[in-house]
């Protein structure tokens, strides 16, 4: 079986390394990363080059970052390939339905929430801002229309722990997606197991994430009575785009929070602690 992977980042690596039948790997070209700009490419990419695949990257719809600018540059590309399957983890581009429907065994996306709730490109620091007590993983076959609405192939849930973070949470997710990815193929491409549908119907979305969803009120961080909600946003969007507020019209980052900030770092300062803080910029 022929096996086209589309994925980014190193969460789709986990699912990327469990599958043995890859012809060819779709993944986003180099970008500039950290303060220098260095020129970087994903670790599917690195992961690729390791294992001597072919690597190949389309330009984006500048507007629609969810589209391709040229869908027919793609399809004319992956089409000598021949894939009998697409696999796509962590990948945010929609995958032309021309590839979908001429492919023997069509496409699967490895999710990490319990579809269908939370569907969308990030659906794990939602999934713990809205304070959710269970959270899971699902093999999902890759719709012609919308993302994440196709038949659920297989589901697997796990608890929600009042310390998790996003970035172990989502690994965890991930790690677990590869193995029950693995485990349902067999049925899946025999005919055996077909999916279920799902009613997508008032269930919440996970849209996709900004700088200013990290933003809260500094009368609400300061506030006892807002703690455990400040906290739950605080795991949520660590480490970005981070919690933080605004001190007299310039940004504090919140660096660590528990019951209440522990390490903050105002804009164009070093971090401090929450008590060098207070003494230096909230004199009583």
């Amino acid at each position: 079986m022929k096996i086209i992977f589309f994925g980014s980042t190193s969460d789709s690596v986990i699912v990327l390394g469990k599958l043995s039948e890859v012809v060819a790997v779709v993944t986003q070209p180099p970008r500039p990363i950290g303060r220098d700009k260095v020129i970087t490419p994903t670790p599917v990419d690195a992961w690729a080059k390791a294992h001597q695949l072919p690597i190949l990257s389309f330009a984006t719809n500048p507007d629609k970052p969810w589209e391709y600018a040229d869908e027919q540059a793609v399809v004319d590309t992956l089409q000598p390939f021949k894939a009998d399957l697409f696999v796509s983890a962590s990948y945010g581009q929609k995958i032309p339905s021309a590839l979908i429907n001429a492919a023997k065994y069509g496409g699967l996306n490895v999710h990490p929430s319990v579809l269908p709730r939370w569907r969308g490109t990030d659906p794990v620091p939602w999934t713990l801002l809205s304070g959710d007590h269970q959270t899971g993983v699902t093999i999902v076959t890759l719709s012609t229309t919308k993302f994440d609405v196709g038949r659920i192939i297989a589901q697997k849930k796990i608890p929600v722990t009042p310390h998790d973070t996003t970035v172990p949470l989502r690994e965890k997710l991930f790690e677990l997606g590869a193995e029950l990815l693995c485990e349902s193929l067999p049925d899946y491409v025999s005919g055996k197991n077909k999916g279920a549908a799902q009613k997508t119907e008032n269930e919440p979305y996970a849209k996709r994430l900004t700088r200013d969803d990290g933003f809260e009120k500094w009368e609400n961080i300061i506030d006892p009575a807002q703690s455990e909600k400040i906290n739950r946003k605080f795991r949520s969007f660590y480490p970005w785009p981070g919690l933080w507020t605004l001190v007299d019209g310039k940004r504090l980052k919140i660096l660590k929070f528990t019951h209440e900030p522990v390490t903050v770092q105002l804009e164009g300062k070093t971090p401090v602690s929450w008590e060098q803080f207070k003494s230096a910029y909230l004199p009583s």
